[in-house]
């Protein structure tokens, strides 16, 4: 498996597909997704404020990460999206995003990486994913994303 740095507009339908696969995703989320890959084609990594990492492995895209600064702090850091492809699961590959990751904020000078996700029945397996990876869950907003569907945020010193 690679890993590379930079995204295209050929990227959009492939990184779809990928979110699609999950099943995690509604609809909008997806398209938020891509609003912001389209923000950071228009405007580049650093003015749009979001970084992108792909894992591919022989010529297909599994997986991605996309993160960024947080812009109200002075070293706290957001992952905002980390997706494999359903057909590439339990092959390391989020595992590999995940610690490219932690290893490029830590580069760019940010010393904590905060990921936020569902607490439905369904991200069970995502939970224990961030759980395996060395993050601590600190908070839990009740009914945050719907009825019964708290915002779950998870942190990780590095």
């Amino acid at each position: 498996m690679e890993l590379l740095y930079d995204v295209t507009n050929s990227d959009r339908e492939i990184f779809r597909e990928i979110l699609s696969s999950s099943g995690y995703f509604y609809d909008f989320e997806i398209e938020t997704a891509l609003s912001l890959l389209d923000e950071t084609l228009e405007n580049g990594e650093k003015e749009s404020g979001y970084y992108w990492i792909k894992v591919i492995d022989d010529g297909h895209v599994l997986g991605f990460a996309n993160y960024g600064p947080n812009p109200c702090s002075v070293h706290s850091w957001d992952l905002y999206w980390i997706a494999v492809h359903e057909n590439y699961r339990n092959r390391h590959a989020g595992s590999l995003l995940l610690k490219c990751v932690e290893e490029q904020v830590a580069k760019l000078g940010g010393r904590i990486l905060w990921i936020e996700t569902s607490g439905r029945p369904l991200y069970e397996p995502t939970r224990h994913f961030y759980a395996r990876n060395n993050y601590e869950l600190e908070g839990s907003l009740r009914d945050y994303y719907g009825p019964d569907d708290p915002k779950l945020v998870y942190r990780r010193i590095l």
